[in-house]
This record gives C-alpha cells, sequence and structure tokens, in this order.
C-alpha cells in the first residue's frame, strides 16, 4: 500500500498547523474587532449553485459528483458563494450584514508554490445598499489582519472595472461588449505574459496594435491614489468617483500601504466595481495574501436584486508561508517534571492548574532520569520547567526554571502562574 496522498492535497504537519492556527486567530480577532458576525457556509453545495458565480466552465475548475440519490452536488470552491446563498434565502437579516468565515476550499487547479487543491481560507462578505464605505470596510479589514501577524511590508492594490472599462469604450472607441471584456482580459494577463506576447495575442484576435499599445501602457497608470487620481481626471474618466471617494475613507482609516493600479481587474465575468489584492512585497512568488472587490451580480443571480455584495477573502496557507519568513510566535510552553512516582498526583494537578489557565503544558507519559526530562523539555521548545519533587511537595511549592536565563525560584504554584502568565 503506497502511503501517499491525491496530487495537491498535502498532511498539514505540526509546525505549519501552527503558523496556519495563528492567521486563522488573527483574522477571528480581527473580525470581531469590526464586528462581523462569525458563521461558516456548507461544505457541499447544489451543483447549480456553485455554477451561479462563472456558469458551466467552473465544472472543470471544482470537485463535483453524484450522490446517492442522483442529485449534482460539488465541494465547495470558495466561501462567497455559500454566504451569497444564506444571505440571500435569509431575507430577516438586518442590513447591512457582516458576515465572516473560515474553512477549507477544494478546487482541481494545477497545484503550484503556494496552491494546493485543497486549501483554507478566510473570508470577509458585507451585503446591503452600494456602499463605498463598505468596500472600504473589508479592506481595511484585511491589511488589519495581516498587520495583526506583524506582516507589515505589503502592498494593496486597488482598480476599479468600471474605470478600466470606461477607458476602452472612451478612448479606444470599442464598443462591443464581448471586445470589451477580451481587453479586460489582456490586462489581466500583465503580470505572467511580457507586452511584446501580449501584443502579438491580441493583434491576432484583431485588434488594432496602437489599441493593444495604449491599454498596456494604461495598465501600467499606478502609484498613490492622489498621483493616480489626478491621470485619470487627465482622462476625462467620469467613473473615477468612487476611487475618490475609497481613497478619502482609506486615508481616514490610516492605510498607507495603498497603492492604486489600473492593471488590477481581477475575475472578468464576476466583479463589477471597485477590485483590489495584497501582496508580501518581499516574496511576490507567492501571489496574492487576499483579494477581492465589489460583486453585485450574484445576489441578483440568487433573486436579491436589492442586495450589493463586496468582500474580501485570503488564502491562510499562503498568509502561513509569509509567516514564516518573519519570526515564529512566542510559544508559553510549560514542561512539569516529575522526578519520582511520589510526586506524581502533585505534578498532574499542577499540569491541571496550568492548563485551566489556559496555559499550554506538558508532562512525561513515562518517567525517566529528571535530567533526561530537562532534555526533552529543551527539545520541544518550553519556555519554562516546573519541578514537582519530594522537596517542592514539603515546602508545598514548585520550582520554576526558565528555560532561556536558566534561572530557578521555589515558588508557590500560585505565584509560578502568575509569574508565567505575566511574562
Amino acid at each position: 500500500m503506497e502511503l501517499n496522498v491525491p496530487r495537491g492535497i498535502d498532511d498539514v504537519d505540526p509546525e505549519r498547523f501552527e503558523a496556519q492556527a495563528r492567521v486563522r486567530a488573527a483574522f477571528e480577532s480581527v473580525a470581531r474587532a469590526y464586528n462581523f458576525q462569525l458563521m461558516e457556509p456548507a461544505s457541499l453545495e447544489h451543483l447549480s449553485i456553485l455554477r451561479a458565480k462563472s456558469g458551466t466552465a467552473v465544472d472543470q475548475e471544482i470537485y463535483s459528483f453524484k450522490d446517492k440519490g442522483g442529485r449534482d452536488i460539488g465541494l465547495r470552491f470558495d466561501m462567497t458563494v455559500g454566504i451569497t446563498r444564506y444571505v440571500c434565502s435569509r431575507k430577516d437579516l438586518r442590513l447591512p450584514a457582516k458576515l465572516a468565515a473560515s474553512g477549507g476550499i477544494w478546487r482541481y487547479d494545477e497545484p503550484q508554490y503556494g496552491r494546493y487543491r485543497w486549501s483554507n481560507q478566510w473570508d470577509l462578505e458585507v451585503f446591503g445598499p452600494p456602499s463605498v464605505e463598505a468596500d472600504a470596510e473589508v479592506i481595511d479589514a484585511g491589511a488589519a489582519i495581516l498587520r495583526r501577524l506583524g506582516l507589515t511590508e505589503t502592498v494593496i492594490k486597488v482598480g476599479d472595472r468600471r474605470v478600466v472599462e470606461e477607458f476602452i469604450r472612451k478612448q479606444l472607441n470599442i464598443s462591443e461588449d464581448a471586445r470589451v471584456v477580451e481587453l479586460m482580459r489582456a490586462l489581466d494577463k500583465v503580470e505572467k505574459k511580457s507586452p511584446s506576447e501580449l501584443k502579438e495575442e491580441y493583434v491576432a484576435k484583431g485588434f488594432d496594435e496602437r489599441q493593444v499599445d495604449r491599454l498596456l501602457e494604461f495598465g501600467k497608470l499606478r502609484g498613490t491614489p492622489d498621483a493616480v487620481l489626478g491621470r485619470l481626471s487627465e482622462l476625462s474618466l467620469s467613473t473615477m468617483k468612487e476611487l475618490g471617494t475609497l481613497g478619502d475613507l482609506l486615508d481616514s482609516r490610516n492605510l498607507k500601504n495603498v497603492e492604486y493600479n489600473m492593471s488590477i481587474v481581477r475575475g472578468i465575468d464576476y466583479y463589477t466595481g471597485i477590485v483590489f489584492e495584497a501582496a508580501d512585497v518581499r516574496n511576490p512568488r507567492l501571489g496574492s495574501l487576499f483579494g477581492g472587490g465589489r460583486y453585485d451580480a450574484l445576489p441578483k443571480m440568487f433573486g436579491r436584486p436589492d442586495l450589493s455584495a463586496t468582500g474580501a477573502a485570503g488564502g491562510i496557507e499562503r498568509t502561513a508561508m509569509s509567516l514564516a519568513r518573519g519570526t515564529s510566535a512566542p510559544r508559553k510552553l510549560v514542561y512539569v517534571a516529575i522526578p519520582g512516582e511520589s510526586t506524581l498526583g502533585a505534578a498532574l494537578k499542577a499540569a491541571s492548574a496550568l492548563r485551566e489557565q489556559g496555559i499550554s503544558a506538558d508532562v512525561p507519559l513515562v518517567l525517566k532520569p529528571l535530567s533526561k526530562q530537562m532534555e526533552d523539555a529543551s527539545k520541544m521548545g518550553a519556555s519554562w520547567v516546573m519541578i514537582v519533587g519530594e522537596r517542592e511537595l514539603k515546602s508545598k511549592a514548585v520550582t520554576l526554571r526558565d528555560m532561556n536565563s536558566r534561572k530557578e525560584e521555589l515558588l508557590s504554584l500560585e505565584d509560578a502562574i502568575g509569574r508565567i502568565e505575566k511574562a
């Protein structure tokens, strides 16, 4: 029997799990701070629901099957579709509705660096009337998650699908919807293909070489919100108004790592307005740590034309990989050493007291010499060793050893716990 797993699927070992747990904890903390209501959409959906986002083309990118009742079913490939279905079915929800979720998703993508067929994602969504404030809220919350994790060398790239479309229609004199969309796809490829490759591809599709040149030049328009807005104003693009409002809102929220970038268009058949993505500038190979935008069409497909929607989703694995390049989170692990069987009961009670206070504690499952226990504590990265021996039992105390300074103190169990908590 081969003990391997399917391609694109991987076990999450303890070290990676710990890094991913940090990301989840930061996400949940920020979601609560911004008053998003935590939930989780169903992991299995009717295939018709999953197709609502991208049509039958999505069948090639997801895991789908017939269940035992002959129904067409699929595994969720993101959180947004399920959350939107849930909100659209709940007409009793107070608007605006702010929902957050995290969990596993399954996509039949080609596996590559930072991309798996089974991965984990966090998600923030706002449903209600159209509102640039809602776009600012999800961008701000996404940035706060990265800051909470100490990932400060990041950039948030912001664009607007409506601005790009207006440029193509007004400045390039293209009016046919299909050809407008085709040129937007060209912008979506600027980081994957060279200008010469894109020019060759789109001239072959019937576009004028000058049109392609001007489009690619427009895609190079990036910089501070004020600088980009100034250039858009020179082009007389009326759809830039919301980008102007968004820039003011993000500035008021003290977000400084924002770049307006006209090559950011994201999902061509899905997003309808402001779009954005965040990247680690130290490791651009990872791609986006989070991304999203406004997607007003999806609620309409689910029978709610009254709802506008905007959201952000982040890759937990990718963000954890960014963390691996920095410092790891300090861990307060206490190893409770047991010199002999006569103090086993007292030592286990001390370990229980630590755990009840939310402090990680480990105990030897097989008794061995104290020197070997100290080696075990060191190997597992314990910050402290709490020794409960005959001397400690007689003194109604414990010996607390700081594994960094190597200093020891005889303290009451209560004082020892207090010392650990303050450290």
